[in-house]
Order: C-alpha cells, then sequence, then structure tokens
C-alpha cells in the first residue's frame, strides 16, 4: 500500500486534470482522498484517471500494489496468468526455473513517475506517426491522432514536422474539422521533400524528427503535443533480408534484458549500456521478452540501433479465453506504448511457447498486432528453430559451421562466469569456494551443461574456472558468427543471446551485472566489425614442417565498396616476433563476401610452411583489410597451436 499527500493547483478556466501512472507493477487500485478511481493490470504500459471533484488542494493518494506470487507446481512454471514475461519466469532471474525460489526477487511497485497533468477540455490524447511510401526522394508522413472533444464544434489542428537537428526547415498540413463530444481519431498526411532518413549506425546518420500536433477550437481553447519519430522502412522478404529504406542490412544484434527492476534502470545506466553495445558494433538488439523503459529505446533511436521487440510472455500460459483477452489488451498497450520509435521494427508475439500457446494464443495476438500496426513486421513466435545451442545444450559448438537457425538464428551462446570481483561480490565466500553448487544455481549457473556438454575440466581454483569458462564462451561465439558472417546470403543476419546480465548472476551474457566485460565481450566486438576479415583453419593445432593451408576471406556489410583494397595477413610466435606471409589486393563490393587469394593458390587460400626450427607453443596468425588509402577497415587473428611431435632418430626431414 503506497501513501503520498500532496498539494495541487486548482484547475485554470475549463481545464481538465488527469492523474497519470507511467509504471506500476502489476495490479493497482487507486483511491484520491477516500474515493475510488479505478483498477489497472500490466507492469509497462502508463495509465492514467480523469479527476473531477475528487482533486482538492490537499490530496492524499493511496495505491493499492499487489503483485502476487504464482502457485508453484500449478500455475507456475507452466500455467502462468500474469503477463511479466522475464520479471516473473526466466532462467537469468533469482531462482531460475526452481519450484521453491523461481518468483524470489519480485518486480512489484510503482517503478516509475506518477503526475498531475492540466490540460483544456478539448484536447490531444495522442499523436502516432509511421512513414509510408520512404525513399531519398520524397516520403509520405502518416499521422494519426486522438483528440477530445466536451462538445460538437468547429476546430482546427495543424501538424508541424522539422529535423531535430534543425528547426529552419519545417513543414505543416492544416485540416478544419468538426469534433464530436468524446474521442475523435485524426487521419493527416504530410509529404516530405528530400527527407532525412533514419539509418542504423553503420549505415549512415540515425536522422530524428519532430512532430508538432496543435488544436485550436471555435471558443479559443488550445492544446498541443509533440513526440519524436524517424522517416525509415523496414522490409523483410520472403527469404529473409532485412530491407531497411529498401537497402539490404546484415543483422549483427543481440539479446538484451539489462535490468531485471525497471525502477533501478537510470538514465546514466542507458546510457552506458548503448554504449557497451555501440562499441561492441552491435546494430540490433531483441528485447528478449519484455518491455522496457521508454527512455531505453529513446536511446536506441539515437545511436542507430535496430529493435526486435518481443512481447512479455515466455513459455507456458494458462490456455484460457480469459488470459487471450488481458493479452490481447496488453500487447496493444505495447504497440502504442513505442510506436512512434523508429528503432522498433519488428514486433514478436512469444517467446519459445508451448504448443497449446502457440497454436490458440500465438495467431491471436500477432493478428491483434497486425491491426494495432500494419506498418511494420510481426512474428507470431520466435522458437527452438532459430534458437540453436550446439555446445551447450547439446553437441559441439563446431555443428555452427552447418548453419543452425538459419536464415536468422534469433539465440545462440553459452555461459561464462563474470569475473572474480563480480564472483565476490555475489555470494558469500562459503558457497563461493569449494563451489556450493545449490547456491550456484540460484544464480542461474548451469551445471550439467557445464561440465558434461561443453566438457570444461571439473577446476582447481576459482581463477581457473573464471578463465576457461570465458574461454570456452568466447571460442565458441568466435566460430558461430564467423561461420554465420561467411555464409552471408544463407544468414540474413543473428541475434547472439546475452548481452548483460539483469543482476548479479552466472548466466550467457558477455557483460556482467556490474558491466564488467568478460572475454566474450572482446569477441563479439571482433566479429561484429562491419568489414570483418576472418582466417579460417580447418584445424587449430599442427606441428613443425607440416603447410598449413587456410582460407582467408573478407566480408563488408557496409553499403560502400572498396576498390584496390589490401589484405595482409602475418603469423606472430609466442616470443611475440612478426612474420608476414602475404600481402595483396582486392576489389570489395559493397554488402559483399569476398575470398582473398593469390595466384597461383587456389582461390580463397593461403599457405603458410611452419618451419621446422618453430618452438612449440601458442602462435596468432592475423589479417589486416585496409583501403586503397591505407586506413584500417577491420582486423582479425585466429589462434594456433604448435606442438612438437616425437620422431624416430633415423628420420631427417630433406626440405
Amino acid at each position: 500500500m503506497f501513501r503520498h499527500a500532496f498539494s495541487a493547483p486548482p484547475p485554470e478556466g475549463d481545464q481538465v486534470v488527469y492523474l497519470v501512472f507511467h509504471g506500476v507493477d502489476y495490479y493497482a487500485d487507486v483511491w484520491l482522498n477516500g474515493s475510488y478511481l479505478g483498477h489497472h493490470e500490466g507492469y509497462f504500459q502508463p495509465f492514467h484517471f480523469r479527476l473531477g471533484e475528487e482533486l482538492g488542494q490537499s490530496n492524499v493518494l493511496i495505491v493499492r500494489v499487489d503483485c502476487p506470487k504464482e502457485e508453484p507446481g500449478k500455475e507456475w512454471p507452466n500455467r502462468k496468468q500474469l503477463i511479466k514475461g522475464v520479471f516473473s519466469h526466466h532462467d537469468c532471474r533469482p531462482g531460475g526455473w526452481n519450484l521453491e525460489h523461481g518468483q524470489e526477487g519480485p518486480t512489484g511497485g510503482i517503478w516509475n513517475r506518477v503526475e498531475l497533468m492540466y490540460v483544456p477540455q478539448a484536447h490531444v490524447l495522442w499523436l502516432r506517426l509511421h512513414p509510408a511510401s520512404v525513399s531519398e526522394r520524397e516520403s509520405l508522413v502518416v499521422a494519426q491522432a486522438s483528440v477530445h472533444s466536451p462538445k460538437r464544434q468547429y476546430a482546427e489542428v495543424d501538424l508541424t514536422i522539422w529535423p531535430l537537428s534543425d528547426r529552419q526547415q519545417v513543414l505543416s498540413q492544416g485540416q478544419k474539422l468538426f469534433l464530436q463530444p468524446g474521442e475523435n481519431r485524426l487521419h493527416l498526411l504530410l509529404p516530405v521533400s528530400s527527407p532525412r532518413l533514419w539509418w542504423t549506425w553503420d549505415h549512415g546518420l540515425s536522422e530524428l524528427y519532430v512532430a508538432r500536433l496543435v488544436l485550436r477550437t471555435e471558443d479559443g481553447s488550445y492544446d498541443h503535443l509533440e513526440e519524436r519519430f524517424g522517416i525509415r522502412e523496414l522490409r523483410i522478404t520472403e527469404d529473409g533480408e532485412w530491407r531497411l529504406n529498401g537497402r539490404p542490412i546484415f543483422v549483427r544484434g543481440t539479446n538484451i534484458i539489462p535490468t531485471q527492476w525497471l525502477g533501478h534502470y537510470r538514465p546514466e545506466d542507458i546510457v552506458r549500456d548503448v554504449q557497451l553495445l555501440r562499441e561492441a558494433n552491435v546494430n540490433a538488439v531483441r528485447v528478449h521478452a519484455h518491455v522496457n523503459r521508454p527512455e531505453l529505446y529513446d536511446a536506441l533511436d539515437g545511436a542507430g540501433i535496430l529493435v526486435w521487440q518481443d512481447f512479455a510472455m515466455i513459455w507456458g500460459y494458462e490456455d484460457s479465453p480469459d488470459v487471450a483477452r488481458r493479452a490481447t489488451a496488453q500487447i496493444k498497450d505495447m504497440v502504442h506504448l513505442l510506436y512512434n520509435h523508429p528503432s522498433v521494427v519488428v514486433w514478436c508475439c512469444l517467446n519459445e511457447p508451448f504448443p497449446q500457446n502457440r497454436r490458440v494464443l500465438g495467431p491471436i495476438l500477432a493478428d491483434a498486432v497486425s491491426r494495432e500496426d500494419p506498418s511494420r513486421h510481426v512474428e507470431e513466435v520466435s522458437d527452438f528453430n532459430s534458437h540453436p545451442y550446439p555446445g551447450w545444450y547439446y553437441g559441439s559448438y563446431r555443428e555452427f559451421s552447418g548453419l543452425p537457425g538459419a536464415p536468422m538464428p534469433t539465440e545462440f551462446g553459452a555461459q561464462a562466469l563474470p569475473c572474480l570481483e563480480t564472483m565476490t561480490e555475489m555470494m558469500p565466500r562459503e558457497d563461493l569456494w569449494p563451489p556450493n553448487w545449490e547456491r550456484w544455481a540460484y544464480h542461474n549457473f548451469q551445471y550439467l551443461e557445464t561440465f558434461h556438454i561443453a566438457h570444461l575440466p571439473m577446476p582447481h581454483s576459482l581463477d581457473e574456472f573464471i578463465a576457461e569458462s570465458q574461454d570456452y564462451q568466447a571460442q565458441l561465439l568466435k566460430f558461430a558468427i564467423q561461420h554465420y558472417r561467411l555464409n552471408k546470403g544463407k544468414i540474413k543476419g543473428l541475434f547472439q543471446f546475452m548481452f548483460m546480465d539483469p543482476w548479479p548472476a552466472i548466466t550467457w551474457s558477455v557483460v556482467d551485472y556490474r558491466r564488467k566485460p568478460k572475454k566474450g565481450y572482446h569477441v563479439l566486438a571482433q566479429c561484429y566489425q562491419p568489414v570483418l576479415p576472418i582466417i579460417a583453419l580447418e584445424r587449430e593445432i599442427a606441428s613443425p614442417g607440416r603447410l598449413l593451408i587456410f582460407r582467408v576471406a573478407v566480408v563488408n556489410d557496409l553499403p560502400q565498396e572498396f576498390p584496390d583494397a589490401q589484405v595482409k595477413v602475418w603469423v606472430t610466435d609466442p616470443k611475440g616476433q612478426e612474420t608476414v606471409l602475404d600481402t595483396f589486393r582486392l576489389t570489395l563490393p559493397a554488402d559483399s563476401v569476398v575470398a582473398a587469394h593469390r595466384p597461383p593458390f587456389p582461390k580463397g587460400t593461403c599457405m603458410w610452411r611452419i618451419p621446422w626450427e618453430a618452438e612449440p607453443g601458442s602462435y596468432s596468425i592475423h589479417v589486416e583489410v585496409s583501403d586503397s588509402q591505407g586506413r584500417g577497415l577491420g582486423r582479425n587473428w585466429q589462434e594456433l597451436k604448435v606442438v612438437a611431435l616425437p620422431l624416430p632418430r633415423s628420420w631427417h626431414p630433406i626440405f
């Protein structure tokens, strides 16, 4: 129960007052000065009450919030009724799947601001904008608005838009209309010549516009509302290719669950997280099975990062008309809340749904979203067909060479322990080492997968365990991502799972809860370079005297060609000494994969005879690609272990 006493100025003239809640989790009942205002269900969407005589100069607001646990074994986890996604059930939250502990660390309460909003009797309720017929020559901005009027009356509306970076280029469209009492829906069209298109950061500038809708009524009332939006169009072709403003774009994505508690996610945290994403060369995120704070989407708009937006439903729910009704209302709220964000390009209704939910609930939600927003792509489900986990839940990570999840894997990865400092903050020393595996499981560690599928050796120390687990995750990610990117065309993009930890946990993340990068983060940043040279070794172990044949290819995700680009290949021995193996030039077309080669070697291959006198140890084969002016475009490396083989005494090399 929340109680807050406050004073409020009286409305001026014919003003209307709304009490607005921007985020309450999960059930809310509201009283003002003893008068019951109403009930709301949900955790992410704003809601409001129109106030009348209930509001005085001195006031007492009471909000009863209930975020109940669901009955373990009956409702939770397979027949859930609360629509909270990862905030009520996930293997990256406190307790994971454990029936006793899996609902601990609850998220209920008032997590966002509460405010009074004073508006005229005739006022703008909301404004939604989306671009149509997008091209660099001209685009059409389609505006939908809702206007409340207390009576029948004539009015004028003016829609004005301008680039956020240039207030001088103003375009406007006016319209006269006759308002009916209550809510009135408006539709306006505004052509924009030579629009400043919104692009991902690697394809251009992420230009934003401001739209301002002004309402003037015949009795002199005035109201306005401003929204930020972008002019862009994303289409997904039948074969799964993403086209942004008509241009193919390769998706280098990751899954994000930035926090377990939205009320703790501060503006500076969002800035830090988006910077980490950019520095990792990520151009798309999947907001995994939840809806986050609007400020996060604002930051992604500005950073030029695409958003695949999941609805807050994961795994199993009660198969009933009531759950379907409530889910339909809330998924429409999600669309309305995020409608104006140009970064949001895909809606996804269900994550890995149980069969009964997929058959019934999936089509219902997809239809509701398509009706609410015909301008965006809708995925009914994201499921195991696009969630390959070789090397973690089954098999070997070398199975990624078969491109599982094609054409767009939306989850893949492996767990890795955080750094020692974060681990010591996570649990008491007596549970940390020797490991209390039950306590580790509460923090999401997966024992079976670590030791019996990934085949990590049982560690002798915590430092050793951290290093080995981070090495394994890094190896898996590098192998998987490089194979996916080498097969650009068959693969249209990818979303690694996952980027950061939402609480002090041991998960698939490459950045821990304290935002300290793991080794996998640096691999992700390297393998997500827009221009990526790749060395493909058939094996990572060789012996002195062996003729090593390997493939060198360059992936270019950028929209520009690089003629006469230079490729340099060299090897570094255990002492740090470098030996140049080859240099050659090639033309790197836009949006391409080019096999680098130099005659007379077969196309796409390079060769290196490991010297007989080479010392055993860890060698690195490096590759760098530069443009015709010598400016670096991308670089990469591949580790090679040289091991000595015992030779018969009578055997001697002859060449």
